[in-house]
C-alpha cells in the first residue's frame, strides 16, 4: 500500500477510535473540564499524534483507552470522596463579597481587576457593586449572585406589584 494512503488510514482510524472512546466516556465540553480532565485530554491528543507518526496504531488506541479508564475511575472517586474531589478538582473561590473585591483571592488566582471586570461586562453586569457574591468556579467560569436591587424584575414580581395596585395582570378591569 502506498505510504500516503497508509497515513490517511492511520489518521482516520485513530480519530474515529478517539471519538468513539470519548463518546463512551461521556466527555464534557472543554469549558466544563477540570485540571485532571484537561491533562488527560492533552495526553490523549499526544498519544493519537504518536500513533499517526509512528507505526504503533494499536498501542496508541490501547493507551487512549487506558487513559479514559483512569479518567472515569478518577471521576467516580471524586463523587465518593469530598476530600479527593477538592484535591483533584479544587473548589470555587469567592472573589466578590457584598459588592467588594477580595484582592487577596484575585492575587491567588492571578486574575487582574480588569480581567474580572471584562468577564462581568460579558455577562451584562455593569458594576461590581451589583454583585452580592461572585466566585471563580473550578472550570474558570465566573459564578455570581446579584444584589437584591440589581436583580431583574420577574413576571411574578410584576404580577404582585399589579395586584397591589388593584389591577388585573391580564388587562381586564
Amino acid at each position: 500500500m502506498d505510504l500516503s494512503w497508509q497515513l490517511v488510514w492511520k489518521c482516520a482510524l485513530l480519530v474515529l477510535t478517539g471519538i468513539a472512546l470519548l463518546r463512551i466516556s461521556g466527555r464534557k465540553s472543554i469549558a466544563q473540564m477540570n485540571v485532571a480532565t484537561t491533562v488527560i485530554m492533552i495526553s490523549i491528543g499526544e498519544l493519537i499524534a504518536q500513533g499517526i507518526i509512528e507505526k504503533t496504531v494499536w498501542r496508541a488506541i490501547a493507551s487512549v483507552a487506558l487513559f479514559l479508564i483512569v479518567l472515569v475511575v478518577l471521576e467516580f472517586v471524586e463523587i465518593r470522596s469530598v476530600k479527593l474531589q477538592k484535591l483533584i478538582t479544587g473548589e470555587a473561590v469567592v472573589v466578590i463579597r457584598d459588592g467588594q473585591l477580595d484582592m487577596q483571592a484575585l492575587r491567588k488566582l492571578r486574575i487582574t481587576v480588569n480581567q474580572l471586570e471584562m468577564r462581568l461586562r460579558q455577562l451584562g453586569i455593569a458594576s461590581i457593586a451589583d454583585i452580592k457574591q461572585g466566585t471563580i468556579e473550578m472550570n474558570g467560569e465566573l459564578g455570581y449572585e446579584l444584589q437584591e436591587a440589581a436583580k431583574p424584575v420577574t413576571k411574578r414580581d410584576l404580577e404582585v406589584l399589579l395586584a397591589r395596585l388593584g389591577s388585573d395582570p391580564d388587562g381586564a378591569k
